[in-house]
């Protein structure tokens, strides 16, 4: 039986790896050909996000006056790449799905770069004088890229060799991954230490969640902005404002309890997952109503 700080620290990236499976199974190698034939929205919107991202939640922290913890943990989430989830809001949204498989899968693959980079100097910016924290860059790319390219190679290889299957049962597949990742919060949870979350103020806590829904809502604009000025179609600009809005909270917490072994920075990618998460769907139902169907 593992020990109580294992436990509390696999979770994560079997979390993670469950999730990357889900994303391989919506890919083909012609989502990434599309790289070719709209370089406008994918560059441009991966660029985007890369830049200006860190820098909303650095502004929001400011103004809301959140702790430098809650604050480094905003960066973390920001520079993390966009959820499977983009995928599905998509969908839902009835926008361009193919744009959003791609863009979460290109910025799952560029964030073994990217995050550990941002993060660095982010956390360095912000906690370099409360807290030492050396991030271990090296170490992060290499777990990065076996958390999330492995498991987008699996689910990629199980559709081009069992499509049928695939196509049949993705719904229960879904469903059954999804039950998976709460059985396995549900076994960690009792072994986490949870003395750093029980000693956030309730003023920080309360500020963090205000913090968190101006966020998503920022971002919903920043991505829309961001689309209008690329001058992509409709269906293309609401799959790029959903890509700014959901972050992978999954990819920001292994950053935080397994590569910094801090779990109070991973209190941020908690508060995004209830705020963030249900105003993207509310905006993707949204759409849904006023768009017809095809």
């Amino acid at each position: 039986m593992p020990s109580p700080p294992d436990a509390a620290q696999w979770v994560g990236p079997a979390v993670l790896f469950l999730l990357m499976v889900l994303v391989g199974l919506e890919l083909t190698p012609a989502d990434f050909r599309r790289v070719a034939s709209s370089p406008r929205a994918v560059i441009g919107g991966l660029l985007a996000q890369i830049a200006l991202l860190p820098l909303l939640s650095w502004a929001i922290a400011s103004a809301f006056g959140v702790s430098p913890v809650l604050a480094a943990g905003a960066i973390l989430v920001a520079v993390a790449p966009s959820a499977g989830i983009t995928t599905l809001l998509a969908a839902l949204a009835r926008a361009n799905v193919a744009l959003a498989v791609t863009l979460t899968a290109l910025a799952s693959v560029l964030c073994t770069v990217t995050l550990p980079t941002i993060a660095a100097f982010g956390l360095r910016a912000l906690l370099g004088e409360a807290v030492a924290i050396d991030v271990p860059v090296g170490t992060l790319i290499g777990q990065l890229a076996l958390s999330l390219l492995l498991p987008i190679a699996i689910g990629m290889a199980v559709r081009a060799r069992r499509p049928e299957f695939v196509a049949r049962n993705q719904r229960r597949i879904q469903r059954g991954v999804m039950l998976a990742i709460g059985a396995l919060i549900a076994a960690a949870v009792p072994f986490m230490d949870a003395s750093r979350a029980s000693a956030l103020p309730f003023a920080d806590a309360r500020a963090a969640v205000v913090a968190a829904v101006a966020w998503a809502v920022a971002a919903l604009g920043l991505g829309w902005a961001v689309a209008v000025a690329l001058a992509l179609p409709p269906d293309d600009r609401f799959a790029l404002v959903l890509a700014f809005t959901t972050r992978n909270v999954a990819v920001a917490a292994i950053v935080a309890m397994s590569g910094l072994g801090r779990l109070d920075l991973a209190l941020w990618s908690g508060v995004h997952w209830v705020t963030a998460y249900p105003i993207a769907a509310a905006a993707a139902l949204a759409r849904r109503w006023r768009t017809p169907s095809r």
